[in-house]
């Protein structure tokens, strides 16, 4: 089952994953992304990032869809989907993968993006798609680490 969807721009890293990865129960993260999808070696290095037990899975956005239906309904696993982007969350949500709600805890500063909380940075644009899947009914929360309380976007946007 996928019991958690996240977007974090560093994807598998050190003691964030881990510590989701144990206050979520996961034991398996299958990250949805073009670029580390078509390298090796990053899959391989991702792999070796996350905690021991964990599964790793790395798969285009075009892969994601019957891969996550399917993850859905298995009872066997419990699943972090992990996204680089904002965009990606979209697209993967407009592709057919609908979810309930959106966890978005790392996105770093960069050109174009403001702070919106703690760590957490986006862009105009990415405020707008973020908007976007609450309008769909998703659960939109802003949390970099399981500790902190989850904050709902609509208090930081609205």
């Amino acid at each position: 089952m996928v019991a958690l969807v996240r977007v974090d721009d560093r994807l598998i890293h050190g003691q964030v994953t881990a510590v989701w990865c144990r206050a979520w129960n996961l034991d398996r993260i299958i990250v949805v992304d073009d670029e580390v999808a078509a390298d090796p070696f990053m899959q391989e290095v991702y792999r070796l990032a996350a905690p021991a037990g964990i599964q790793v899975q790395v798969v285009s956005l075009e892969d994601a869809v019957p891969l996550l239906r399917q993850e859905a309904e298995d009872g066997g696993h419990r699943t972090m989907v992990l996204l680089r982007s904002v965009a990606g969350a979209v697209a993967l949500y407009e592709q057919g993968f609908s979810f309930p709600a959106l966890n978005v805890g790392g996105i770093g500063m960069g050109p174009g993006r403001r702070p919106l909380w703690r760590n957490i940075a986006a862009s105009p644009q990415e405020i707008a798609l973020l908007e976007r899947l609450a309008q769909r009914g998703v659960e939109v929360t802003l949390q970099p680490v399981p500790d902190d309380r989850p904050v709902p976007l609509a208090d930081l946007v609205g």
